[in-house]
């Protein structure tokens, strides 16, 4: 083993936050000198488990190990589905050549994302979330991103909530975790919910202790988000329920338009069949006349 592959890739996985991968089989592996490594490590959380294989190869000119890329399979809330995803590392330090750095996933991160929660980059200040209806060749899922344009600022929306420990939470949430947190209800009691954010809409999602939706209504009667915000989101909700009734209406009109035209074409036929026969009797009156 060459080079200060030690300290080099025990520092890669410091920065995906899993220097405990960093273990004795992987530096047995790494003793062997084959130029590429598979190295398996598994991982339990409170709403899943994730099974990984980190990809490392050793570079030709000065023996250090990288890692390249991680394979993380993860099962989501435990519910059995399972998605899988790889996920690439850039080791390009900050600007080089004056081009942007890719972003790089955290270990907790990339967990969280094929979860399905949003995750953000601070290199690009993006957040970015999961597509799982949509697949690339790659096999890797797609995704959509939010850049600081779409004007999504999670502090700002946290200090519209009754939190009653602001400080780690915007940190927490930034890596995509489902966060417990205690909110300060009217009565001046603390109720405990779950959180995430809600790009789309400008908001944080709330989740009670079985981690179902706090319908808005509830949380609006209950003080744990501001009245000011409160409104704004009822107001999104009923003209996106109009919206919807509307679109609604028109695709019945649509499906309804060849039955009509079917009805209109029957009742022409039978008016058509009917003056034929009125014209036939007719002409045999004239006859026996």
């Amino acid at each position: 083993m060459e080079g200060n592959d030690n300290n080099l890739t025990q520092k890669h996985f410091m920065l995906i936050g899993m220097k405990e991968a960093y273990n004795d089989d992987l530096i047995q592996k790494m003793k062997e000198g084959n130029p590429s490594i598979e190295h398996n490590y598994s991982k339990l959380y409170e709403d899943g488990k994730s099974d990984t294989v980190f990809h490392l190869r050793k570079s030709a000119t000065t023996g250090d190990y990288f890692l390249n890329k991680f394979t993380m399979s993860a099962q989501k809330g435990g519910n059995g589905e399972t998605r899988t995803h790889t996920f690439y590392m850039n080791h390009k330090k900050d600007d080089e050549g004056g081009q942007k750095v890719k972003d790089n996933f955290t270990y907790k991160m990339a967990f969280n994302f094929l979860q399905g929660r949003p995750v953000h980059h601070s290199k690009s200040d993006s957040w970015e979330r999961i597509k799982p209806k949509e697949k690339l060749q790659n096999g890797n899922y797609n995704s959509e991103r939010f850049d600081k344009a779409y004007g999504y600022n999670l502090g700002k929306v946290i200090d519209e909530y009754s939190v009653v420990y602001k400080g780690a939470l915007k940190e927490s949430l930034e890596r995509g975790n489902l966060q417990k947190e205690k909110f300060l209800n009217k009565d001046g009691q603390h109720e405990e919910l779950y959180v995430t954010p809600g790009i789309r809409s400008g908001s944080l999602v709330l989740l009670d202790l079985d981690k179902k939706p706090v319908p808005l209504d509830q949380q609006i009667e209950k003080g744990f988000i501001s009245e000011d915000l409160g409104q704004k989101l009822k107001q999104r909700q009923h003209e996106q329920q109009q919206k919807t009734k509307t679109e609604n209406k028109q695709t019945n009109k649509q499906t309804e338009k060849p039955g009509e035209g079917k009805k209109q074409s029957t009742k022409k036929s039978q008016q058509q069949e009917n003056g034929e026969k009125k014209t036939e009797g007719k002409r045999q009156t004239q006859r026996a006349g």
